[in-house]
């Protein structure tokens, strides 16, 4: 029980890492790794007590929506990261306008709620790559 949740912190890690490196202009943090792995530990102990508690409120809207609505539970997950972790901060940003020969896309305004969606996203994929590559 005890590697599997130092397996989950591990993996949680490495996960906000990356996922800091993707959303640069989303995701900053100050404190080096030591708020990383604050936020790793508050992610995992989160992800035992408090998903399950979301999870059985959300049921019906997950029966409903045949699982596509699990986002909201990461994303509970990650709002309580940010509140218990305040060096570890997400960022309303507007992405940059791409324009790729006949294919124009015009800059993007995120909100704050879009941040979070997005970096819920980011993390979630590549927690779930991770834990796949990772399997025992």
């Amino acid at each position: 029980m005890f590697r599997l949740f130092l397996r989950s912190i591990s993996i949680n890690f490495a996960s906000i890492y990356i996922a800091i490196i993707i959303l640069n202009p989303v995701i900053s943090y100050v404190g080096g790794l030591k708020t990383l792995l604050t936020a790793a530990v508050i992610i995992a102990l989160a992800n035992l007590f408090v998903r399950p508690i979301v999870n059985l409120l959300l049921l019906p809207i997950h029966l409903i929506t045949l699982g596509l609505f699990r986002w909201v539970a990461n994303l509970a997950t990650l709002y309580l990261v940010t509140i218990l972790v305040p060096n570890l901060k997400i960022h309303a940003f507007v992405s940059p306008r791409l324009d790729i020969g006949y294919l124009i896309i015009p800059p993007i305004t995120f909100s704050a709620f879009g941040s979070f969606i997005l970096a819920t996203i980011t993390l979630t994929c590549v927690f779930h790559f991770l834990y796949w590559l990772l399997q025992d």
